[in-house]
């Protein structure tokens, strides 16, 4: 199998998580922050990348603006903006799902829809047209609900607690089975019911894989072509992946639009006050980009060419679209007069996603390789790995991060350097104490010696070649920051590969071997990650479940 390579963007969480504390930015830069009246701060969702640089950034050096503009995933953007960062002039999400979490004060002014995106049910050409749903335009949820649920497809979708388009599916399929039209909103009490809790969870326990973010799975559905035969996606973001499968002379995906509940991913736009005296220029900054984006013909061609829709379009329906784009051979269809789903008010979409994490989802058995060897203590991994320990196992710093563990999940933490050096510590289940005492493990160890992870990956793999019950998946986590020994290589690949469990294999610094979890990854339809902030690395990691 083949795997992902990336690198991540960097988050400081702890920073995040004191941020209802920052005192308003002085008049110079500092903090990130760019005082000047001619600079327009934006944080934006991964999603907005392509539209950043190829529309945003030009038009800004054009009239002379400086946009700084930071790509973040949906969660941080909502944490960011509920904590009340004063390190951004602007709030652009995915959708409204994450901000109206994100939100809840009411803080932003002036947000408006930038562009429209359907999440669409895609799929290989040849997988679509086994399922029946190719060259159709009528295709219900309930004809893609039966095709994922009777087990004749591998689907994927994105975790719906860390990923802007798994949340928008996740209420497109709560909708239908509340038996909501499109212009009504999941209430709490439908949330409660039998129907939504039974139908949402067979749906969640349907999908082969739910990797932490939409780019992610696009990537690897593509590089996994047997163990991803479907997804839940943007219909955008088919149309990028298409020009590039049919430039290389590869099988193209096809869509289907779950007719009946289809949701909506809106692109919000909106304005963050400092309540100082730069709110007003940079106000207006923001506001002459959002007339641009939505306004100039010139613009709209080119986010047209990207596969967005209009947001001042009569619905979905296109004129005269460009058929390289909006190409009907993939499925993609220029007319669509359906409304798109109701979003749900704040608190319903937070105790959804919460419930995500702690009713619907399969439980997960991870068992997490840490490198606890010398080198981790000279340059600062360790405090790393610590403050990682805090945001993803304690519970109550998990669910700012909806990253909950299930009643019926397996966590298993060893420590290794060059043996198994600390460890195992195995909580089974969600009591919180017995997981804070996994943080309160990892504080107390102090690094030393060498470095062998096929010791510990090896236990990894034998522990989890056992007979899981409760439905249970399971997921290695490794983290090191420097080149093992190899002497128990073989029988750590073996045992991993008996065990048919994804390793997120985690390189840490400017010394790991790159070529040593590359392999891992391969061997094991996992995912290499280059990544310096291990907070932000395990949290990733911690997202797959």
């Amino acid at each position: 199998m083949r795997f992902k390579e990336f690198t991540a963007v960097a988050l400081v969480a702890v920073v995040l998580m004191s941020a209802c504390s920052s005192a308003k930015p002085s008049p110079e830069k500092t903090g990130g922050y760019d005082a000047s009246p001619k600079a327009l701060n934006i944080i934006a969702g991964t999603e907005q990348e392509t539209v950043a640089n190829t529309i945003v950034k030009p038009w800004c050096q054009s009239k002379g603006y400086q946009c700084n503009i930071t790509l973040k995933g949906s969660v941080d953007q909502a944490r960011l903006l509920a904590a009340g960062n004063n390190d951004y002039d602007a709030y652009w999400f995915a959708s409204s799902v994450f901000a109206q979490i994100g939100d809840t004060g009411g803080k932003l002014q002036d947000t408006k829809t930038m562009f429209l995106t359907p999440v669409v049910f895609a799929g290989w050409q040849s997988e679509m047209q086994k399922l029946g749903f190719a060259g159709r335009t009528d295709v219900s949820i309930g004809d893609i609900l039966t095709a994922v649920e009777s087990g004749k497809t591998k689907v994927w979708v994105t975790n719906p607690t860390q990923s802007n388009s798994g949340a928008t599916a996740l209420f497109g399929f709560m909708n239908y089975f509340a038996g909501n039209g499109p212009g009504k909103a999941l209430t709490q009490e439908q949330l409660d019911s039998a129907p939504v809790e039974d139908g949402i969870t067979r749906f969640i326990k349907a999908m082969s894989q739910t990797p932490p973010s939409t780019g992610t799975l696009m990537s690897q559905c593509v590089e996994q072509p047997s163990e991803c035969r479907t997804m839940f996606t943007y219909e955008d973001l088919v149309i990028e992946k298409n020009q590039e499968l049919v430039k290389a002379g590869k099988e193209p995906l096809v869509v289907a639009y779950p007719r009946g509940s289809l949701a909506i991913s809106d692109s919000p736009l909106g304005f963050y006050p400092h309540n100082n005296g730069g709110d007003a220029a940079k106000k207006q900054i923001l506001s002459e980009l959002q007339d641009y984006l939505l306004k100039d013909k010139a613009a709209q061609t080119e986010l047209l060419k990207l596969g967005r829709r209009p947001a001042t379009s009569v619905g979905l329906t296109l004129d005269n679209p460009d058929t390289a784009v909006f190409n009907p051979a993939w499925g993609i269809q220029a007319t669509i007069n359906e409304q798109g789903i109701q979003y749900p008010s704040a608190p319903v979409i937070q105790a959804a996603l919460d419930r995500y994490q702690t009713r619907y989802r399969r439980p997960v058995n991870t068992y997490y390789c840490l490198d606890g060897s010398g080198s981790m203590n000279g340059n600062g991994g360790w405090n790393g790995v610590k403050a990682a320990a805090h945001q993803v196992f304690d519970q109550d710093q998990a669910a700012v991060n909806f990253l909950q563990s299930h009643p019926k999940d397996i966590t298993t933490v060893t420590i290794f350097n060059s043996g198994v050096t600390a460890g195992p510590w195995t909580v089974n289940g969600n009591d919180a104490n017995a997981l804070r005492g996994i943080t309160n493990n990892i504080n107390g160890y102090n690094p030393g010696g060498g470095t062998d992870m096929y010791t510990c990956l090896k236990e990894a793999g034998d522990l989890l070649s056992k007979p899981q019950t409760d439905d249970r998946k399971g997921l290695v986590v490794l983290m090191t920051d420097g080149k093992s020994e190899t002497g128990h290589r073989s029988e750590a690949l073996s045992a991993l590969k008996a065990a048919k469990v994804p390793v997120v294999a985690i390189a840490f610094g400017s010394e790991p071997d790159a070529s040593q979890l590359k392999e891992l990854a391969s061997a094991t339809g996992g995912t290499y990650v280059q990544q310096n902030d291990l907070v932000a690395a395990l949290r990733q990691a911690a997202g797959y479940k």
